[in-house]
């Protein structure tokens, strides 16, 4: 999967639960995607220096984000979820409504990724968010 479409990065994992609790977790939201019939692949996340299981979600319309903020923030107390639009904008999703915005979602080398304290890897392949020059 190439992240080039809009998307959710999202994860189910909690830093309070252990890592058999984490799994099942994981698990479940997997099993929730798949009900919903939404096409994702399975990636790592790195989100404020802690590596989690993350899911990387092909989203066609704003019910489909909501849908997803939903399961992350209801059934699997998340604290942000990631969306990164057609034009490979990003913006950080609260719990609470607030948004962040991040810059653009982009593919980097591994030393450039794991040097920040939050990136993406999906298909061994490393992405970042960067914020745009004011002349941008």
């Amino acid at each position: 999967m190439n992240i080039s479409r809009q998307v959710v990065i999202l994860s189910a994992e909690t830093g309070n639960a252990t890592f058999e609790g984490n799994r099942q977790r994981t698990e479940n939201l997997e099993a929730c995607l798949n009900d919903l019939n939404l096409t994702f692949k399975r990636g790592t996340g790195v989100y404020k220096g802690t590596q989690e299981t993350s899911f990387v979600v092909i989203v066609n319309n704003e019910t489909d984000i909501e849908v997803l903020r939903d399961f992350a923030f209801k059934s699997f107390a998340q604290d942000s979820i990631l969306h990164v639009d057609s034009n490979q904008e990003a913006v950080l999703i609260f719990n609470d409504g607030t948004r962040e915005q991040l810059g653009r979602l982009e593919q980097v080398n591994r030393e450039i990724a794991t040097s920040r304290d939050s990136y993406t890897i999906l298909d061994d392949k490393y992405f970042v968010t960067n914020k745009r020059n004011a002349a941008n």
